[in-house]
């Protein structure tokens, strides 16, 4: 058995580069840490945590990722046909999309300061798939898809951050760059089949988490 070409290219997402780019089941942890962090709030709206996960779909998911693919025709192409216009016109959409919702909830629910969440996620979203050294960084991972969504995702269901918020995020900044890491070393190492499964323990304890912790929340409501 060889070392998988990329850790997230399985069946059925590998049927079509349309449904490979949305990265699942890696999006799936993106999403769980996001969950997590709004049932760690002391104040929970199921219509806001709808909006918010709604929000990091079109613009991180889907926008960000279809980006990606689109401008890495050459990495790509041995898996798939690739219709690059198709995949940026998508994800330029989709970042869009996101933007927008999240313009709606910082309105609709009196919250300023998500704003600035938006603006740097909007941001993270096109320059991510870009060639810039920064925006490739484990620095730049962990803050972009760990720690800055997780501290926007518990602030707009609180209304504010503290502490406890700060030091979550922090942890799952670090964590994310740990699966990051781990997702390189299946193509790369030649442990790659501990890789794999440590990558595959992080993800589903974070579906755990973000399940029980969601479940727990609505009971409490």
């Amino acid at each position: 058995m060889e070392a998988p070409a990329e850790p997230d290219l399985t069946h059925p997402w590998d049927r079509n580069v349309w449904f490979y780019g949305l990265r699942t089941p890696f999006s799936l942890v993106f999403l769980g840490w996001i969950t997590f962090a709004q049932a760690l709030s002391p104040k929970f709206n199921i219509v806001l945590y709808g909006y918010v996960l709604l929000a990091a779909f079109f613009g991180l998911v889907v926008g960000a990722h279809y980006i990606d693919i689109g401008r890495s025709v050459e990495k790509f192409k041995p898996y798939f046909q690739i219709p690059k216009n198709g995949l940026l016109t998508v994800g330029i959409a989709g970042v869009t999309v996101g933007i927008l919702i999240g313009l709606y909830i910082s309105f609709r629910w009196h919250t300023p300061l998500f704003l600035l969440f938006v603006a740097i996620e909007g941001a993270a979203a096109i320059l991510y798939p870009m060639d810039l050294k920064y925006a490739h960084s484990y620095l730049t991972f962990g803050l972009a898809w760990g720690s800055i969504p997780f501290l926007a995702s518990y602030y707009v269901q609180a209304g504010a951050l503290n502490s406890l918020a700060l030091a979550a995020a922090a942890f799952v900044g670090v964590s994310v760059v740990m699966m990051h890491h781990l997702a390189i070393m299946t193509r790369e190492s030649s442990d790659w089949k501990n890789a794999m499964y440590l990558l595959n323990l992080y993800r589903y304890s974070v579906y755990v988490i973000a399940i029980i912790s969601l479940v727990g929340r609505l009971l409490s409501v």
